[in-house]
């Protein structure tokens, strides 16, 4: 049987995919994505078959090109065989050999034709129903077992339909999706150690914090359960029964929300009534629970670590009752005053007893309270975000607290046991006495302006309280600084500064900051004379001041752990391995984004045979640093710490002759009322320790008035650390940057192996 009208047909076929459909499809195909103004759905449908993308190598460079262009390519090909008639190879005669190149062709083209439909479904799937698409890539999402980048592409683009539903309020998909993020997240928090904070992948906070801005920005009427998971916190704190300890990072993405919607009442009270539920439910406090035989408390553990929740709990939102006060949400903190789940009342986010009150004015208003970061830095206020200002948080929180301690003399007494205006239980340590009386003296500034704030005072209907009260208020006040300074010994103020701990606080000052420059020795070119090249960028790092505990001074009294060097180590962070490593991200001239699988092609690919060049690793961890120690180039290797927190897996690939200079210069002193020391003459490093007590340090004394009054000036002195160290980059200068991707943050799109070019 001879094949008759192959050749017709097929060509017919493949000129009509070819010339006409193709090129439709096309122009489909590059708008997918515009409708929800989307990034990752292209993505998506670029790994849909027959879509998906296959590695091609020429000339030992690589090329992609999709499953379907492949084959309609081969079957083009296939056309050459029809056109030249070939012999048939080792004399073989016969009726397949003979009409092989029509039955190849046609073979093709019926592929071709296959793949084109299917091409075709997907394509219209993909511009057409939300509801359809969203269940799609569903789908897809859930069947990914390995292939972790993949799954993270399908789920920012679940992300974005979410996103694009709340815009065009499209109701359709709320259930869907709901349903989807909480078996997401219940996922996640099932397989979470419970011994461990739960730190979500990036995607998810990214998720909760733009809905929260649509929220804000937009008129929602349709999605308004999707929006509640959002802002009120319950996709992050979980919807489950799960006692998981929540992280800092989940902290601060909780913060960014607040600080989104903190002028929208709707949206904070959902936020507060879901976290009144979590603190009553999942936060119940830990009772002792005794061994009668042997003695003591068997779940003292537990007990701890329930209080160190609790306490981390309660202090974010005090911090919101401070924004919310800033703001001049007056209505807004009647209902948070009066918001309770319960009869008799309580209320689980509020204080109970004045102790718990003077123990978060003090929490508030000690600087130098044993935490990671600031507390202006960590609940950061609108507009109080400079250096300028950044300690009025403190004072806007602690003023929160003082209309906490009025709305103290409206509450009724339900048991016999409960006093509400009973003065606190002090605390027995030292330092934490001094502490206190430190912030009773600004609890009292605070509570001040909060009683001239008439409009305030009569949006909480508290003008009979305050009328009643006023009085009282002072005797209290009075009366727990009475009770402080008994308690402390009149002794703790005359002190003497010790100077045993003095010269200890210079040596591990001049110690830590000298090693910490020594770290950097390697990724600084040496000069030979005390000329410094003209720069356009010149990056400089100097030493601060700041208050401490005068007892850390002082003998037979309660130093604290590491008095005499935390300060230096602080600098070191915040300043020498923060700037130092910041400098090359200000200097480099380009940038790319690559994995752990082409780093080494791309390093060898810039520096190919080049001999005089030096790689400087920041913060490199155990997966890279062991690739890079098995690498031909491993002895060019430089690895430096850094406290930057963008500056993780980074390297910097450059000449050497292109390293910075740093420059150690001389201080030109503007106060000469620190009293300078100077502890290392190679570094021109100085030091002070002033007791700003003393009458003839009166000066000092006026410069901290925000920060002290005249109650806490005996339990303070002012300590320095002073230098000025210059770092100078060359004007014409070549230095790549290259960062390694990682699936818990957002860094941009991944560069190719072919985008690098080599070093000049």
């Amino acid at each position: 049987m001879t094949p008759e009208y192959i050749i017709e047909i097929c060509v017919a076929i493949d000129i009509a995919i070819l010339s006409i459909s193709y090129p439709i499809i096309v122009d489909k195909i590059s708008n997918i994505g515009d409708k929800y103004s989307s990034q990752y759905i292209p993505v998506i449908f670029n790994t849909e078959f027959p879509e998906k993308r296959v590695p091609i190598r020429i000339n030992k460079k690589e090329y992609k090109i999709s499953i379907f262009k492949l084959t309609l390519f081969t079957t083009l090909f296939s056309l050459f065989f029809l056109i030249f008639q070939f012999q048939p190879l080792f004399g073989w005669d016969n009726w397949v050999i003979n009409n092989s190149a029509k039955y190849l062709v046609l073979f093709l083209s019926t592929i071709l034709t296959v793949f084109f439909f299917t091409w075709l479904d997907k394509a219209a799937l993909y511009n057409g129903k939300s509801k359809s698409l969203l269940v799609h890539i569903i789908n897809k999402y859930d069947s990914i077992k390995d292939d972790i980048e993949n799954k993270q592409y399908h789920l920012k683009a679940i992300n974005e339909l979410t996103f694009y539903a709340l815009q065009k309020q499209d109701e359709h998909l709320q259930e869907t999706l709901l349903e989807f993020y909480y078996r997401v997240i219940n996922n996640i928090r099932k397989n979470q150690n419970n011994n461990e904070p739960l730190i979500y992948p990036i995607d998810i906070y990214f998720l909760v914090n733009k809905l929260t801005i649509e929220s804000v920005n937009i008129e929602n009427k349709k999605l308004r359960a999707i929006e509640h998971r959002a802002v009120s916190g319950a996709w992050l704190l979980g919807e489950d029964f799960e006692e998981i300890q929540i992280s800092e990072e989940t902290y601060n993405w909780l913060w960014r929300n607040i600080y989104t919607i903190c002028d929208n009442p709707r949206l904070v009270k959902m936020f507060w009534a879901n976290s009144s539920q979590y603190c009553n439910f999942k936060l119940k406090k830990e009772y002792p629970e005794y061994n009668f035989e042997h003695g003591g408390i068997i779940n003292q553990k537990d007990i701890n670590k329930r209080d160190f929740e609790r306490n981390q709990f309660i202090e974010f939102h005090y911090a919101l009752g401070g924004l919310i006060y800033y703001r001049k949400q007056y209505n807004l903190l009647k209902y948070l005053f009066e918001y309770t789940q319960s009869e008799p009342p309580a209320y689980a986010l509020l204080p109970e007893t004045m102790s718990d009150i003077f123990y978060w004015v003090e929490n508030f208003s000690n600087e130098f309270k044993n935490r990671k970061i600031p507390i202006d830095s960590k609940y950061y206020f609108p507009e109080l975000d400079n250096l300028g200002n950044s300690r009025q948080v403190n004072y806007w929180i602690c003023s929160y607290i003082s209309i906490l301690f009025i709305r103290q003399y409206s509450l009724h007494q339900y048991y016999t046991f409960q006093d509400f205006t009973a003065l606190p239980k002090l605390p027995d340590d030292i330092l934490e006495l001094s502490s206190w009386l430190d912030s009773v003296s600004f609890f009292e500034r605070c509570l001040n302006d909060i009683l001239i704030n008439t409009e305030l005072i009569k949006v909480l209907g508290y003008n009979k309280i305050v009328e009643v009260n006023q009085g009282d208020f002072k005797i209290f006040i009075n009366k727990l600084t009475e009770s402080i300074r008994d308690k402390i010994g009149k002794q703790k103020f005359d002190a003497q500064l010790s100077a045993e701990k003095i010269n200890s606080f210079y040596i591990k000052s001049n110690n830590i900051i000298t090693g910490a420059f020594k770290e950097y020795d390697s990724i600084f070119t040496a000069t030979t004379d005390d000329s410094f090249p003209e720069s356009e960028l010149k990056l400089s790092i100097n030493g601060a001041k700041t208050l401490m505990s005068k007892s850390a001074f002082t003998d037979g009294d309660l130093s604290g752990f590491n008095y005499d060097s935390v300060f230096a180590e602080i600098i070191v962070m915040n300043k020498i391995k923060r700037i130092i490593p910041y400098s090359f991200n200000i200097a480099k001239t380009k940038r790319y984004l690559l994995n752990k699988e082409n780093i080494l092609l791309s390093i060898d690919k810039l520096i190919g045979n080049k001999q005089d060049i030096i790689i400087i690793g920041f913060n490199i961890g155990f997966q890279l640093r062991r690739i890079l120690e098995e690498c031909s180039f491993r002895n060019q290797v430089k690895y430096v710490p850094s406290t930057d927190n963008h500056s993780q897996d980074i390297l910097y690939i450059l000449r050497k002759s292109y390293l910075p200079i740093i420059e150690h210069k001389e201080i030109i002193d503007e106060e000469p009322e620190l009293k300078l020391l100077p502890i290392n003459n190679e570094l021109k490093i100085y030091a002070s320790v002033i007791d700003i007590n003393k009458e003839e340090n009166k000066s000092i004394k006026d410069k901290w008035h925000l920060e002290i009054t005249d109650d806490n000036l005996d339990l303070k002195v002012q300590i320095a650390i002073s230098f000025l160290s210059v770092i100078y980059w060359k004007d014409n200068r070549e230095i790549i940057q290259i960062s390694i991707a990682s699936e818990f943050r957002e860094q941009g799109i991944q560069n190719d192996i072919n985008d690098i070019e080599s070093l000049k």
